[in-house]
């Protein structure tokens, strides 16, 4: 490599550029942190706009991008300075790093990342791995959020993810998937599979719980006796169960989800009724709660280890009752008129509770505090199927102004 002060073409070169003895060009220079940065051209032109470009960034704050400086390395500065967020949802964060966007980004240079980068990465998880667009979106969240630290540290001039799911939730929103409720008549075949001897027999207190109480699972893993009150018929939501199975105990304590989420629910009879059952099941059964989270040990819903159930335990015994309902139901033919069961899951059941709350007609606001709900469009547009018998009903209520006005 020669050290000349002029090209070949006898063109002086400026403090920094070089040409090479291939007849190339570089340009070579520090950056406020004293890092060295080299970028190369075939022509001096093309190496002058490079340069520029370098002189632009320089004046606006952006620094530039070295080779090591890749997403995996923003990951571990963004893991170090998020906060304000919960636990679960930190965890969950963490989860969709490791499962998706490492894998896949982890090791690429940040000045190689770009918009159709990302674009295309989307579409083959929606298309090749058949994730919803709902996933899809926490993917970009996450992303997103990890470049944008990136954006405000100099590193780069803007975040390639904006936009990146526009065109796609366009084409993709039909791959959400829609959590439904049970029919009256699935729930109904339900509650009687529980309530007769059998392996899951013992489940029967906690999913009456859940049916009836409209309650999210981590509000009931983390329901202790003490906020439970036989005398005024109510139960105090104050904390949400988390689980993390990588984490030593695996448990933690949360505040509820949301403000509202903290809240009073009136125990009816199904309930209470329930809740004594448990009692005296985990009594009969010398179940004591063998687990402490953040100080607290009288946990109400104990599995036959004396630990509380978490999301992932719950969700794999609703998958296996259903499995067994459904091949039930096909070995006869039908039952109640059922030619089939549908996988049912820890969610759905709070959706049951809030569609057979309006079927009965109860008021919606009320619906909404006992699910703690901010809002109760929330509860309207989420968590309440209308039935085609509420749809008859509904409908049939014009027939009634017509003969009044008849």
């Amino acid at each position: 490599m020669t050290n000349n002060r002029y090209s070949n073409g006898r063109t002086k070169l400026k403090k920094g550029e070089t040409q090479r003895t291939n007849g190339t060009f570089m340009y070579r220079w520090s950056d406020t942190f004293g890092g060295r940065h080299t970028v190369y051209a075939k022509t001096l032109e093309e190496l002058r706009e490079k340069e520029e470009a370098v002189l632009k960034d320089n004046l606006e704050g952006i620094h530039h991008v070295t080779s090591n400086t890749t997403v995996d390395s923003y990951f571990e500065i963004w893991k170090g300075i998020k906060s304000g967020i919960r636990d679960s949802t930190f965890t969950a964060y963490l989860k969709v790093y490791k499962n998706y966007i490492g894998p896949h980004f982890g090791s690429t240079p940040l000045n190689d990342l770009c918009y159709s980068n990302i674009v295309l990465f989307y579409k083959r998880l929606l298309e090749k791995q058949g994730l919803s667009i709902e996933t899809v979106r926490h993917i970009n969240l996450v992303l997103s959020m990890i470049l944008e630290v990136a954006i405000r540290d100099g590193v780069l001039r803007k975040n390639p993810c904006y936009g990146a799911l526009k065109e796609l939730r366009r084409k993709y929103s039909g791959t959400a998937k829609e959590v439904r409720a049970l029919t009256q008549k699935e729930q109904q075949v339900l509650e009687e599979y529980l309530n007769k001897p059998g392996r899951f027999h013992f489940l029967c207190p906690l999913i009456t719980v859940m049916l009836y109480s409209g309650m999210r699972v981590g509000e009931l893993g983390a329901l202790r006796w003490a906020d439970i009150s036989f005398e005024k018929n109510d139960i105090q939501i104050n904390h949400t169960l988390v689980y993390d199975c990588r984490e030593k105990g695996g448990f933690a304590l949360n505040p509820p989800k949301t403000k509202s989420s903290k809240r009073t629910i009136p125990m009816n009879f199904r309930i209470r009724t329930a809740l004594l059952m448990e009692k005296a099941r985990q009594e009969s059964n010398k179940i004591k709660c063998n687990v402490t989270v953040d100080g607290k040990r009288d946990f109400v819903f104990l599995d036959n280890n004396g630990r509380p159930y978490h999301y992932r335990q719950l969700n794999h015994c609703l998958d296996r009752i259903s499995k067994e309902i459904n091949s039930e139901i096909i070995s006869r033919g039908n039952i109640d008129g059922l030619t089939s069961f549908p996988h049912v899951h820890s969610h759905m059941l709070r959706h049951t509770f809030a569609t057979r709350m309006r079927e009965a007609g109860a008021d919606i606001k009320a619906t909404a505090e006992i699910m703690g709900h901010s809002e109760i469009s929330i509860t309207l547009n989420t968590y309440t199927d209308t039935s085609d018998d509420i749809k008859r009903h509904d409908i049939s209520l014009l027939d009634l102004i017509s003969s009044e006005t008849a």
